[in-house]
């Protein structure tokens, strides 16, 4: 009986697979924690301004409606499907976070497939698509994750607005996030006062006062495609 061998398209797009998804979901949830911490450690140290001026800065954050600073028309372009759903977050971190009906390892391994469509053939990218959604739907099945609130959509696109220590915060996610790697936390010019983009999962923004925290990591889309939405956001500020 002879022996088949794996063809070399074969283990690269497995090398990938492993690399970019894996490491990836990983990467993505250790990148929101980080974030969530880092926003608490801000709020505990209140920095140099006094509580009337942490009372009127929360009040001012608070009146923000995100969705409103970014139209599902717009997300929709992008991803190019339709989003079926923007919900607001009215908490002390206000935002907006868009969902498309779906399935959520489908969109992640579209997400991976957009990060990586210039250095991989169309037939490639088909191939790593199939591959990916196989690996993670098995994980999925594996999970003991919480029921969604909406069976059936998968968000794409997320955002949330910050502006307890701005500075602070931009500083160290970037010093926290950046050791996984030199490349993992590029600068982004010419947005807002300081951007950079977090291993193809998040960005940061800081315009003045405030901090943007953008979620992307399940967007059937590459950092391109996101970018003139979180302009448009920023700008909105």
């Amino acid at each position: 009986m002879v022996a088949t061998k794996t063809s070399p398209l074969v283990k690269i797009l497995i090398a990938v697979v492993l690399i970019f998804v894996v490491f990836g979901a990983i990467a993505a949830a250790a990148m929101m924690y980080i974030g969530h911490r880092i926003h608490q450690k801000a709020q505990e140290m209140g920095l140099t301004r006094s509580p009337e001026q942490r009372r009127e800065s929360a009040a001012a954050l608070r009146r923000i409606d995100g969705c409103s600073l970014l139209p599902k028309a717009d997300v929709s372009q992008a991803v190019q499907m339709e989003v079926v759903r923007a919900e607001s977050d009215h908490s002390d971190t206000p935002g907006c976070t868009y969902s498309v009906i779906g399935d959520a390892a489908e969109m992640t391994t579209k997400h991976i497939t957009a990060l990586r469509k210039n250095e991989l053939t169309k037939a490639q990218q088909e191939n790593l698509e199939s591959f990916g959604k196989t690996i993670l739907h098995g994980a999925q099945s594996e999970s003991n994750g919480t029921v969604s609130d909406h069976p059936g959509e998968t968000p794409v696109f997320s955002f949330s607005i910050d502006n307890n220590a701005p500075q602070l915060q931009m500083r160290l996610n970037k010093a926290t996030l950046g050791r996984m790697g030199p490349s993992i936390t590029p600068d982004i010019p010419n947005l807002g006062d300081e951007a950079f983009d977090a291993a193809g999962a998040m960005i940061f923004v800081r315009k003045g006062d405030k901090v943007v925290r953008i979620m992307y990591m399940t967007c059937p889309c590459g950092l391109d495609d996101v970018l003139p939405l979180v302009r448009r956001i920023v700008d909105g500020l």
